[in-house]
């Protein structure tokens, strides 16, 4: 069998080839595939915060990243949750952990802050629960260490916000109602707010600011409020001090808008304008909307088109296909950052119209097309300089 010598302009070609390939595609990004996406859940209710862990739990597991923090998880269920609002629950918190753990000096401390933080929520209007337990805890922690008056003035504010199941019938016994003042333990004190404000003095409204109070000698508790702002002050009346004005603070949450956006659809699902917005407002390009057992899968490359339902069937399961749901979401955004076309939307048709010029489409870069004939022009040089050498091809073959 004889051997046989090739053309060696194959080798030549192929190289011109390969070169302008790589041409071709330099006008083409390098792909990036980008981690922890941020994805929102939306909860049209029944609001459950077990439910929203849930999911939160296996968009994590995903590699995606829950919008979380700050309150937002709530505003994304509707519910606005004010800065005090979280103080107050620490400091409540706060001062059951110290009654357990017998510590009545850490009690008495935290169910002060708690009392005031309170004091400024009911002149607000809010509901208080958490008043009458950090009272039952000050009335309490007071008679076990023997302090009567303490223990008398928290007996008093107790029956004003409506008593408490937790304290005992005999240590109500021990502290009853007093209405007799000495007329010369009372004073005047101006108070001074936000006018129009609401002025509570020991859990009672009183009035508007500004305004003067008649005190009696002792601790009181002054609050006052405005829609979001509101202030405490607490402390001991005496006769020299004429004049308090009460600090006030906004304190609406972060993410109040957001709340109110979500509970004004009063838990129907929203049209996606409404759903670009907050997704626009909490930064994310991806949502899961959860009513019920149901969760929808909803997303947008970007704020200039409207949120569309993501793999139409295959975007909606229920709580139980959390898990599918967020592989589902990966798969879109590895597509968005890849630059593919997206499957859940119709591609653009070209429109042939005689006389049509479409001026929305980017024409192919002119310097791509030079790049290529120059490659094919350096390619062909390089196969006649490789033929100037001789004038005529040549295979050897050789026989036994």
């Amino acid at each position: 069998m004889g051997s046989e010598r090739v053309f060696p302009q194959a080798r030549f070609v192929a190289l011109a080839i390969a070169l302008c390939a790589s041409v071709a595609h330099a006008d083409t990004p390098p792909t990036r595939s980008k981690t922890h996406e941020r994805v929102a859940v939306i909860d049209l209710g029944p609001s459950d915060p077990a439910v929203r862990r849930q999911l939160a739990a296996a968009l994590v597991a995903a590699g995606l990243e829950p919008v979380v923090g700050d309150g937002v998880e709530d505003a994304l269920a509707g519910d606005n949750v004010d800065r005090d609002a979280v103080q107050l629950a620490a400091a409540v918190a706060e001062a059951q952990r110290a009654f357990g753990a017998l510590d009545c000096k850490a009690a008495t401390t935290a169910s002060q802050t708690a009392i005031g933080l309170a004091a400024a929520r009911q002149a607000a209007g809010l509901p208080v629960p958490e008043l009458a337990r950090a009272l039952t805890y000050v009335l309490l922690c007071a008679d076990r260490a023997g302090d009567l008056d303490t223990a008398l003035r928290a007996a008093t504010n107790l029956r004003t916000v409506g008593g408490s199941p937790d304290v005992p019938a005999d240590v109500w016994k021990k502290y009853p109602e007093i209405d007799v003042v000495p007329a010369h333990e009372r004073f005047a004190l101006a108070i001074t707010a936000d006018p129009g404000a609401a002025v509570y003095l020991d859990f009672r409204r009183v009035g508007t600011a500004p305004l003067t109070l008649t005190l009696t000698a002792g601790d009181h508790v002054i609050a006052a409020a405005t829609a979001t702002r509101r202030g405490w002050a607490a402390g001991t009346a005496v006769r020299t001090q004429t004049q308090l004005a009460i600090p006030m603070a906004d304190l609406r949450g972060t993410w109040a808008e957001v709340a109110q956006r979500v509970a004004s659809w009063r838990g129907a699902m929203p049209a996606p304008p409404e759903l670009g917005w907050v997704m626009a407002k909490v930064h994310a390009r991806v949502v899961l909307v959860r009513k019920g057992d149901r969760v929808e899968a909803w997303g947008r490359l970007g704020l200039a088109e409207a949120p569309h339902q993501l793999g139409g069937d295959d975007g909606v399961g229920t709580l139980a296909e959390a898990d599918r749901l967020a592989a589902l979401v990966v798969d879109r955004v590895h597509g968005w950052n890849d630059r593919a076309p997206d499957p859940d939307r119709p591609l653009l048709v070209e429109d042939r119209t005689p006389g049509r010029t479409d001026r929305g489409e980017s024409p192919t870069k002119w310097w791509v097309y030079a790049s290529v004939i120059g490659a094919v022009a350096a390619a062909a040089v390089l196969v006649y300089a490789n033929d100037a050498g001789s004038d005529h091809q040549r295979i050897e073959v050789h026989a036994p």
